[in-house]
């Protein structure tokens, strides 16, 4: 997805993410290693790459989107920022951990872009490196995407989000209106709408052993002792 208008008001709809809960987590899983060079897939305007530069020497951020990256370049230019599509790309260069968080990896929509997107992520890991991705779960997907509708409403900002299933297996579109305040009191409306597909996790289990990932682990809401299903967002950690 490539985020054409959500970009000019990403950061102010994402400000309460717990962006620092990644960064601990991360930290958590690879306290026994030294970092030199990470990969954060799917960075968006590059809020939580910035926080990772205090794990890791080297970081580059990577995201579909233009209109992102240049947000993201704004942020830090000590960080190697490119626009690239996750299921198909050559770096050149090999990481001791590749990320891959916010549920980027549900705006794949089939099942081979993911396998695609593994098998990416596993040629660029170091021997014994280590990748870390989350996704929505299909707790979340049934409860909490399925017909409802949300409404984000700020100052200047008024965000109107409809969520509905599509026809893929636990799958959503996500119906985005903004209203944004512009200086003459007047508003503007913009339109964007979003399609996220999740799997259910033996599906993932099953792709990583295929790519050939080892030491596959689990858990949900950014705690490494939760194992209930029940949870909004499902993290994998994998080696090489």
């Amino acid at each position: 997805m490539a985020y054409q208008n959500l970009s000019e008001f990403y950061d102010t709809l994402t400000e309460d993410q717990p962006y620092q809960d990644w960064v601990n987590v991360l930290e958590q899983l690879t306290a026994s290693m030294q970092i030199n060079n990470l990969l954060d897939i799917g960075c968006g305007t590059g809020t939580l790459t910035c926080l990772f530069s205090k794990i890791a020497k080297n970081v580059t951020g990577i995201d579909l989107s233009d209109e992102m990256i240049e947000k993201a370049k704004l942020k830090s230019d000590k960080i190697t920022w490119l626009k690239g599509d996750m299921s198909n790309f050559n770096l050149n260069q090999k990481f001791d951990v590749i990320t891959i968080c916010c549920d980027s990896l549900n705006y794949l929509t089939t099942e081979d872009a993911v396998m695609n997107t593994f098998n990416h992520v596993y040629h660029h890991l170091n021997e014994h490196g280590l990748l870390m991705f989350d996704v929505h779960t299909a707790h979340k997907m049934e409860t909490q995407f399925n017909h409802q509708t949300y409404i984000d409403d700020r100052d200047d900002l008024t965000l109107l989000w409809q969520a509905t299933p599509g026809d893929d297996p636990l799958s959503v579109w996500h119906d985005l209106t903004f209203f944004s305040l512009n200086e003459d009191g007047t508003y503007s409306r913009t339109d964007e709408s979003q399609y996220q597909r999740t799997l259910k996790k033996p599906l993932y289990d099953e792709m990583l052993k295929i790519v050939g990932f080892k030491n596959i682990q689990s858990f949900y809401d950014f705690d490494i002792t939760n194992q209930s299903s029940h949870s909004d967002r499902l993290f994998f950690v994998a080696t090489k």
